[in-house]
């Protein structure tokens, strides 16, 4: 049995001294209703747009009762920020891949009486608006038998996209709403449709003292979220040429990017939300060129075969089609069929992550392309063996 992780009073002082200050200087969040503050033991989710959103309730909790959770193994590989998350008492998971090993962990520090935050939209939202919950998390939920914290963060999304390769200062408020409860013989599925509505929110929309009132390069790693052009359906269609402007390659459109990540037509004044235009790239029609191919790109390929070491296999172009993904590396071609696939999942904003009976295949896309366009397409393309349960 694994021993239950506990807060080493010295990284909990490295997270309170220097991690929390930055929230607190860069968004100055704040608590807009404290009278359903988590207490433990207790669940706490909500909705998860922005990098550290896990760590700003901290800044309202007391010394040596932070919360816990669980946190993305890329994360937890190695360096500075594993040694820090570990010691503050964080489990690493590898999210959409089965962990029982990971909720027995989890109950027994219930049992110590703490309060675990777990985001059961496997990820941060990439649009903010809500996104395909795992089923696995909202079981847990339902049958700990504890109160269950909804807490909304509006400002998240607004205030560092996903997609963005810089954060935008602003504001953000902490709305902590009456917890759930659940009988142990709650159905699942009445469970999962209870926890979706309270956070079930469209981050584009935020009242105006929360919008961002600058930003830097607010427009820069914008082709990770729209991936293709929504007139023309080209891959990659559109760019930033200067961290500013959104163009695209049939010379027909410029938006300038404002820093609430609004998008405002320069020729019309109109105004378009992120969150739209990316519901518009994913309902066009996948389009094979004359090779069959649906998607390329050059990406870095790496392999784990014995978590949580990850070996280099070097560049290589990966080709998606609509029943294999191929791997072409210096006259070497590997062929990972659709259906081999058990799980797909996102890391950070750029690696795309196949979890193959073996082993996992991680692609970096940081040479171009985008993993969410990979990951939108494999959507599609698949819905079978739990591949986005």
């Amino acid at each position: 049995m694994s021993a239950v992780p506990t807060v080493n009073p010295f990284y909990e002082a490295v997270l309170r001294w220097t991690l929390l200050p930055f929230i607190r200087a860069v968004w100055r969040p704040e608590l807009v209703d404290t009278e359903h503050f988590p207490e433990g033991p207790c669940f706490i989710y909500g909705n998860h747009s922005h990098n550290l959103d896990p760590f700003t309730l901290n800044l309202f909790t007391r010394w040596r009762d932070p919360t816990t959770g669980v946190l993305t193994m890329e994360y937890m590989r190695k360096g500075i920020t594993a040694y820090l998350f570990r010691g503050i008492g964080l489990l690493a998971t590898r999210k959409t891949v089965p962990e029982p090993h990971l909720i027995r962990t989890i109950y027994r520090l219930l049992d110590q009486g703490r309060m675990i935050v777990i985001y059961p939209e496997a990820g941060r939202r990439w649009a903010g608006r809500p996104s395909k919950w795992m089923v696995s998390t909202a079981k847990i939920f339902a049958r700990a038998g504890v109160p269950i914290y909804p807490v909304l963060t509006h400002g998240s999304y607004v205030g560092w996209p996903r997609w963005a390769r810089y954060p935008r200062p602003g504001r953000m408020q902490l709305e902590c709403l009456p917890p759930l409860e659940f009988s142990r013989g709650t159905p699942w599925q009445e469970a999962l449709e209870a926890l979706k509505a309270p956070i079930a929110i469209d981050e584009n929309v935020v009242p105006e003292p929360l919008r961002p009132r600058t930003a830097y390069r607010p427009a820069d790693g914008i082709e990770r979220l729209l991936y293709r052009d929504p007139d023309t359906g080209e891959n990659g269609g559109l760019y930033s040429p200067d961290g500013t402007y959104v163009v695209n390659r049939a010379g027909t459109i410029r938006w300038r990017m404002l820093p609430d990540s609004r998008l405002r037509d320069e020729a019309t004044g109109e105004m378009h939300l992120t969150g739209d235009l990316y519901d518009r790239i994913r309902a066009l029609p996948l389009d094979p060129d004359a090779d069959g191919v649906l998607v390329r790109n050059r990406v870095d390929v790496a392999e784990e075969r014995d978590a949580p070491e990850l070996v280099d296999r070097g560049a290589a172009e990966a080709r998606l089609r609509d029943d294999a993904i191929q791997l072409q590396s210096n006259g070497t071609a590997t062929t990972i069929p659709l259906d081999a696939i058990r799980y797909v999942g996102i890391e950070r904003n750029y690696k795309l992550q196949l979890t193959l009976d073996d082993r996992t295949v991680q692609l970096s896309f940081v040479h171009g392309g985008s993993a969410l366009q990979w990951e939108d397409t494999l959507r599609r393309l698949t819905d079978t063996n739990g591949v986005f349960a």
